[in-house]
């Protein structure tokens, strides 16, 4: 014991710590005994030499300051250990000592020298690498880094190894060259639905076209940690490719393609296409009949006197002239007007007909008719016909509707005459006019042979052998005249019976310029005077406009 109290003053003048004036004045004034001298923190000043070395160190390299202060308090504890073991004992020289420490995720490892006590030995260079290599630090060791470091001396922290991180690949990606239209074909429910100032909202394809970019995935490099242990990078992840119907992956797994013409759109989140024919520019009398099992596409115009049949839907982008066009299973769309020609224009549709204009044509619909002007035209449709948006107007036409008749305007300033017939099948009322024409010719054509015959029977005996002859013709003429009279009134029994059911067919305009001939059902009138906001029905008493 005696030796051990004897030696705390001689290690303490050696680390320039001597007992203090205050811990001796306190001493004798209180009359305690002797007691060892309270040392103020003798590894004060060392402590603040590694917090400095620390905060030098994150302010060079601050993405790892939560490593580097953990480190300054691993060392401020080992520090302090080793101080006190250099105090026990027969106080026998400590080498200078290395310290090392991981960031959490061992991408970085920091030394640190602590000084040698009781006039221990200094550590080299060699043995510190040595002590670095036990240590298991093995990757991306900075040599010139820390050979300059090293020689800053003690309690100076600095980075010894730094790993390498994986580097990311890059995951697949789809660029998208069209647009993600839902329209496959032409579905229309009313007039309302149509804007013919937007293009027709489909998307016509050739085969062999891109539809899509795709960019594969790109892998990327595993890294590495200062220990050697391999830190795999993210596995690149090739991106979804919105393939559909009749679409192919082609061009090296790098584009997206068509695989036959037609009509692009989505479906389910996937690039689909509507086979059809597709033609790009007009058609007209150079390419004489064309006739088309499926949908067309024309992208010009018709004109020309070109025959064409569909079997599907047909689209013309542009304008039709002197043409016959017949969709015989869909609907027709001509997006920039019919301007034709009396006669030679005849448009025939299973399904609906949709132009803005329709001047000089003869239009069949299956259901129904939609445009913003019809003049000097015929149609006809199951359904409705509307004509409610732009100018809305009808002049100088026939139109036959199965429903309704709903437009804007009826007629102009400068006169003209309309007719139209609603509520019943397009055929019942022309059929109608057809029996009652017929049945007035046989009944006329049958008074007719009366005469003749009534004159010839008349001479009895006397009639001679041509005279005899030419009675039998007009007797056989009669009878076959009597035989249709006696079909054409059965079957126009029939249409009266037709056109005697109540219909709710309407005439609807808000402005209407004489004249105008309506037919609903056997009732016909003609209006001719300027009616506004009219609502042309039938009732029992027959046609009312109100």
């Amino acid at each position: 014991m005696r030796g051990k109290r004897s030696s705390i003053p001689e290690f303490e003048k050696r680390q320039g710590m001597g007992v203090s004036i205050f811990d001796r004045l306190v001493s004798k004034e209180t009359g305690e005994q002797e007691r060892k001298p309270f040392h103020p923190t003798p590894y004060r000043r060392k402590f603040s030499e590694l917090e400095l070395s620390g905060a030098e160190l994150k302010e060079r390299d601050p993405h790892d300051g939560k490593t580097v202060d953990a480190f300054v308090q691993f060392l401020k504890e080992s520090y302090r250990a080793r101080y006190k073991r250099a105090l026990d004992g027969e106080m026998r020289p400590m080498k200078a000592e290395a310290q090392f420490f991981l960031s959490e995720d061992r991408m970085n490892a920091y030394a640190c020298l602590l000084p040698p006590e009781n006039g221990g030995d200094e550590l080299t260079l060699e043995e510190f690498l040595g002590d670095l290599h036990y240590e298991g630090i093995q990757y991306g060791i900075l040599q010139e880094e820390i050979r300059q470091e090293f020689a800053l001396g003690h309690l100076h922290i600095f980075p010894v190894a730094r790993g390498k991180p994986p580097l990311a690949g890059e995951d697949g990606k789809v660029t998208e060259l069209f647009q993600r239209r839902r329209n496959m074909r032409l579905e229309v429910q009313n007039g309302s639905d149509v804007d013919f100032g937007q293009d027709v909202q489909l998307q016509p394809i050739r085969k062999g076209a891109v539809i899509c970019l795709i960019r594969l995935p790109k892998a990327g490099t595993d890294g590495m940690d200062v220990t050697g242990q391999v830190i795999p990078c993210p596995q690149a992840v090739g991106a979804r490719v919105p393939r559909g119907k009749n679409t192919v992956i082609g061009r090296g797994g790098q584009a997206l393609t068509a695989n036959v013409d037609g009509i692009l759109y989505i479906e389910n989140d996937q690039f689909c296409i509507h086979e059809q024919k597709i033609i790009d520019g007009d058609v007209d009398q150079f390419q004489g009949a064309l006739q088309v099992s499926g949908n067309l596409y024309i992208g010009g115009n018709v004109d020309g006197g070109v025959d064409i049949e569909a079997s599907g839907e047909i689209v013309i982008n542009g304008r039709m002239g002197e043409a016959r066009v017949v969709s015989t299973g869909g609907t027709v769309r001509v997006q920039k007007g019919i301007y034709g020609v009396n006669g030679r224009t005849l448009l025939t549709a299973a399904g609906q007909v949709q132009s803005p204009v329709v001047e000089w044509a003869e239009i069949d619909a299956g259901t129904s008719v939609i445009a913003e002007t019809v003049s000097n035209s015929t149609i006809r449709c199951g359904g409705t016909v509307y004509v409610m948006s732009g100018r809305g107007m009808i002049a100088d036409s026939l139109i036959r509707a199965g429903d309704s008749i709903l437009c804007l305007r009826v007629g102009n300033l400068a006169g003209g005459r309309s007719r139209f017939s609603v509520g019943y099948p397009t055929h019942i009322p022309e059929t109608w006019r057809r029996i009652k024409a017929e049945l007035a010719e046989a009944q006329a054509t049958i008074e007719k042979l009366w005469e003749p015959i009534t004159s010839l029977r008349r001479k009895g005996t006397r009639i001679s052998d041509v005279e005899e002859s030419l009675l039998a013709q007009l007797v056989e003429q009669r009878d076959l005249y009597i035989e249709k009279r006696e079909a054409l009134t059965a079957e126009l029994k029939n249409v009266n019976k037709a056109l005697d059911r109540k219909s709710k067919g309407r005439i609807r305009c808000e402005k209407l310029y004489p004249c105008l001939e309506v037919q609903i059902g056997r009732a016909t009138e003609e209006i001719t005077t300027v009616e506004e906001n009219c609502n042309i029905h039938v009732e029992e008493s027959g046609i009312l406009l109100n």
